[in-house]
Formats: C-alpha cells, sequence, structure tokens
C-alpha cells in the first residue's frame, strides 16, 4: 500500500534540532568537543590520541554547521521565498 503525503507540520516535526547543540561561546564549543570525545570515541584525556582530539573537532565542527543548515532550510520552507528578477538586473553595462 502507498503511504499518505506528509502535512506540513508533521514535515516540519521529522527535522528536530534539539540534539545539535548551538555553539555560541567558547564554553559550550568545549562542551560539545569533550561530548563526541567521550561520546562519539568512547574516550577520555587519558587514552586520547591527537588524532582523537581532531575527530571530536570535526564532529563539533560538523554538528555546528549541519545546524545551521537545518535552521536555513526550515526558515526557507516556512517563509517559501521566491526570488523574481527583472530584465534590469541582467542589464547592469558598465
Amino acid at each position: 500500500m502507498g503511504e499518505k503525503p506528509l502535512t506540513d507540520a508533521e514535515r516540519k516535526r521529522q527535522i528536530s534540532l534539539r540534539r545539535l547543540p548551538i555553539v555560541e561561546d567558547v564554553n559550550s564549543l568545549k562542551e560539545a568537543f569533550n561530548r563526541h570525545l567521550h561520546y562519539s570515541l568512547v574516550k577520555d584525556r587519558n587514552v586520547a590520541t591527537k588524532r582523537d582530539y581532531y575527530y571530536s573537532l570535526a564532529h563539533t565542527v560538523k554538528d555546528h554547521l549541519v545546524g545551521k543548515w537545518i535552521r536555513s532550510q526550515q526558515a526557507y520552507y516556512e517563509k517559501d521565498p521566491k526570488v523574481c528578477f527583472g530584465e534590469d538586473a541582467y542589464d547592469h553595462h558598465v
């Protein structure tokens, strides 16, 4: 059987940002870094290597970028902006 199409409200609920941290200051960056070191890589500072630190930082940066990207996509979806270029937009001669 085919599935019925999702409503707008259901589509919005599919993408949740609750787990993605917003990095606003140095302390939240450190917390996100340590969270990934402990829970994503299952390491602590006593056994972590430079490579583990690199991956922890990479995960932290990825979370930040993905969070911004998803927020942008949600804003575009909610506002449904349209861009219209008139003829004079292309008539810029130097």
